[in-house]
C-alpha cells in the first residue's frame, strides 16, 4: 500500500474542513489561508467545490465560511450506523449459533438504490455460502433485504425509491423494476411476515453482472416507534433447504432477533438518529 499515491486535492479539502471545524464562529479566506497554508486561488477552488457538494456554506450575514449542517448530519449518521453495528453484533452471533446459516444486518441511506450490509455473521457460520465478505451493497428491488425494507414503508416513499431504482445504473434493479410487480410483492410480504428474493434475482453484486450464487434469503424489517431503519435476514444455499423448511425452523428466532435489535437501538435513540440524519422512513409495518 505504501506505493499507492495519495490524492493531493482530497488531502487539501480535508485540511480546509479540519480548519473550519476548529473555527466554530466561521473563518474568512484570510484566516483559512493562515491556518491551512494554502494559497488564495487554491482555497477558492476548494471552497467552491465543497460548497457545491453542500459540505461547506458561506454565510450571507458575515461572509464567513462554515461547515454545513449536512456535513454534521452525515458525520452523526456514520456514528449512529457504527453504534448500530456494534449493538447488533451479539444478536447476529446468537442468531447464527441457533440457525447456523449466516445473517446480515442491512441499512438504507437516503435515496440510494441499494441496501448496505452493516454487520454480518458470515464468518461465524459453519456453512459455506457464495458471497463476498464485508460491507457489500445489495440491490434494492431484487434482494430479500431490499424487499423487506420497501414493504415496511408507506406507499409514497416506497414509490419514490422504486422509481429511482428503475432509473439507476444497477442492472438487477432495472430488470426487476420493469416487471412492475412491487404492489403484489408488498401484499405478500405483509401477509406472511417476511420477504424473499425476487424470482428474477439469483445473485450478482450491485452494479455488476447477474450470476447464480445458489442462495436464498428471508428478511424482516427493523422497526421501532414507527421508524424502519434496517433489515435482518438469513441466507442459505437453495439446495440445502426449502423456503418452507427455513421458515418453519427459523423464522421465529429471526423475528425475535430483529425485535431485540430494534428495541436496543430504540433505547439508545439510534433509530431516530439514522432516520433523521439519513432519510426519514415512516413505517407502516404490522407483520402478518
Amino acid at each position: 500500500m505504501d506505493s499507492v499515491k495519495t490524492i493531493r486535492s482530497v488531502e487539501r479539502a480535508f485540511a480546509v474542513l479540519q480548519a473550519l471545524g476548529e473555527a466554530p464562529q466561521g473563518a474568512t479566506l484570510v484566516q483559512l489561508t493562515a491556518s491551512t497554508g494554502l494559497s488564495g486561488p487554491t482555497l477558492l477552488r476548494l471552497l467552491k467545490t465543497l460548497i457545491g457538494v453542500e459540505a461547506v456554506r458561506r454565510s450571507t450575514t458575515d461572509q464567513r465560511y462554515r461547515t454545513s449542517v449536512r456535513l454534521h448530519a452525515l458525520g452523526q449518521a456514520v456514528i449512529a450506523a457504527e453504534q448500530l453495528a456494534d449493538l447488533a453484533a451479539p444478536w447476529l452471533d446468537s442468531l447464527c449459533q441457533q440457525v447456523e446459516w449466516p445473517s446480515d444486518l442491512a441499512i438504507h441511506t437516503g435515496d440510494d438504490d441499494f441496501m448496505r450490509v452493516l454487520e454480518s455473521s458470515l464468518r461465524q457460520s459453519r456453512f459455506y455460502v457464495r458471497r463476498t465478505k464485508g460491507r457489500v451493497r445489495v440491490t434494492l428491488l431484487g434482494s430479500a433485504a431490499g424487499t423487506a425494507f420497501l414493504s415496511a414503508l408507506d406507499a409514497t416513499r416506497r414509490q419514490e425509491l422504486v422509481r429511482a431504482a428503475r432509473q439507476g445504473r444497477d442492472v438487477h434493479n432495472t430488470r426487476i423494476g420493469a416487471v412492475e410487480d412491487m404492489a403484489a410483492r408488498v401484499r405478500a410480504v405483509r401477509a406472511r411476515g417476511y420477504a424473499l428474493r425476487h424470482p428474477l434475482y439469483r445473485g450478482g453484486s450491485f452494479d455488476g453482472r447477474a450470476r447464480d450464487d445458489a442462495l436464498e434469503a428471508i428478511a424482516v424489517p427493523l422497526v421501532h416507534a414507527g421508524q424502519v431503519f434496517g433489515t435482518l435476514n438469513i441466507n442459505w444455499n437453495r439446495g440445502a433447504m426449502t423456503e418452507q423448511e427455513m421458515v418453519r425452523r427459523h423464522l421465529t428466532v429471526l423475528r425475535a432477533a430483529a425485535a431485540g435489535i430494534a428495541k436496543a437501538a430504540g433505547q439508545q435513540g439510534l433509530h431516530l438518529e439514522l432516520a433523521s440524519q439519513l432519510q426519514a422512513e415512516q413505517s407502516v409495518w404490522r407483520g402478518p
